[in-house]
């Protein structure tokens, strides 16, 4: 009688041992189980070409991974064990993605991704650089609490990111830094009711302008955007989501406010932004810059910088318009008007008479200019800034065509 082996079965422990640089474990099409209580140990590179790995224990890896199974993840749906990367520069290679389970990267040294990576469960980074490069790192799990690290952290290119599944009113944080430059600026990032979404964070360590970013186009009221690095935040899976967002900085941090690449491809001020000092949720990383509720809706991406702005109103008013349908500048806009939703707006023609007035102004409230015939207007807006009213007024020339 012939029995057929499903899977090869590790219940202790196993030691494979490379004698050289260039050693290594294939496997070709087998089926490995590693047992709830055992530890399978390879210290050699792991080239999965084809098989399933159920993992109920442990593995210990000390060289390089690469997988290039197009069929399947590598790790059993089923697999709960962890999969821990010893070496002190490892590389994460293959034509396909690989989940794994719980995976923990030991020690202080640098991992490089040139494919995706998923952790379906868990990531420990220890004290380790996880370099995406151009590709994305997955955290597959809702829960916030499923991140651990002492002193690692992330680092991206502008393609790449590293991506959190995200529901509910959590707190997640993107332990994100650059060795290159030796810093770290961690993102927090929240929402009072967040639908399943998955929001992906990028620090790029270079000169925004390298990407298309001009740091010379910007509105009046920047001075000065960060020329070493930015932030990139996007939302890759979900409906519309408003998120809460912390910048994790030093206390000697030289940058006064945030900014963002606003629409007409110029940087513009976030506002209003809360200036807090806290205990270090990292070494040295003592002050956040907290802005309140970013929109951000599906595959759209909004890049962040530290920047110096001015104290000037943090409301800019467009002086002109033109309501013919064709998708541009058909309304009237008042920039950050949505942060100040305690207003009032009056609209008057040049004869001083009131044609349009609205209480709570905003981008979902807006003047259409459906109700007038083209020419000048005057407005005049209260709104309440920091507790206090002020006021504003000016001209809008509205051309119909």
């Amino acid at each position: 009688m012939k029995i057929k082996l499903r899977y090869i079965s590790f219940a202790a422990a196993l030691l494979l041992v490379g004698n050289s640089a260039l050693a290594q474990m294939v496997n070709n099409g087998v089926d490995i189980l590693v047992g709830q209580n055992a530890m399978l140990y390879i210290d050699a590179k792991f080239i999965n070409n084809k098989g399933t790995i159920l993992n109920k224990g442990e593995m210990v890896i000390g060289g390089d991974w690469e997988n290039n199974d197009l069929n399947t993840n590598v790790f059993h749906y089923l697999s709960n064990g962890s999969v821990t990367f010893t070496g002190r520069n490892v590389v994460f290679s293959g034509t396909a993605l690989t989940t794994f389970p719980r995976l923990i990267l030991k020690g202080d040294g640098t991992f490089v991704m040139n494919t995706d990576i998923d952790a379906l469960l868990s990531l420990d980074l220890d004290n380790a650089e996880l370099q995406t490069g151009d590709y994305r790192f997955r955290l597959a799990n809702y829960d916030a609490n499923t991140l651990y690290f002492n002193n690692g952290f992330v680092n991206t290119t502008a393609k790449g990111s590293f991506v959190r599944w995200m529901k509910g009113s959590d707190s997640y944080l993107y332990p994100m830094g650059s060795s290159k430059l030796g810093i770290k600026r961690f993102v927090g990032l929240s929402s009072k009711a967040a639908p399943e979404s998955y929001v992906g964070v990028s620090f790029v360590d270079n000169d925004a302008n390298n990407d298309g970013y001009s740091r010379s186009s910007k509105t009046a009221a920047v001075t000065e955007v960060n020329e070493g690095y930015y932030h990139v935040i996007s939302q890759l899976k979900g409906a519309d989501l408003s998120l809460d967002l912390s910048f994790y900085t030093t206390a000697a941090e030289k940058f006064n406010g945030l900014v963002s690449w606003a629409t007409k491809n110029q940087w513009d001020r976030l506002v209003p932004v809360v200036f807090q000092d806290n205990a270090a949720i990292t070494a040295g990383l003592s002050k956040s810059f907290f802005y309140k509720t970013l929109t951000l809706g599906s595959d759209k991406s909004i890049p962040i910088a530290f920047a110096n702005v001015t104290n000037a109103s943090p409301l800019n008013f467009y002086n002109a318009f033109s309501p013919d349908g064709d998708g541009k500048n058909d309304t009237w806009e008042i920039k950050n008007i949505d942060a100040f939703p305690d207003n009032d707006l009056k609209i008057f023609d040049r004869s001083g008479n009131l044609i349009h007035r609205v209480n709570g102004y905003s981008s979902s409230k807006f003047w259409d200019g459906q109700n007038a015939p083209s020419g000048t207007y005057i407005y005049i807006l209260r709104v309440k800034i920091d507790g206090k009213d002020e006021y504003f007024k000016g001209s809008i020339t509205m051309v119909k065509n």
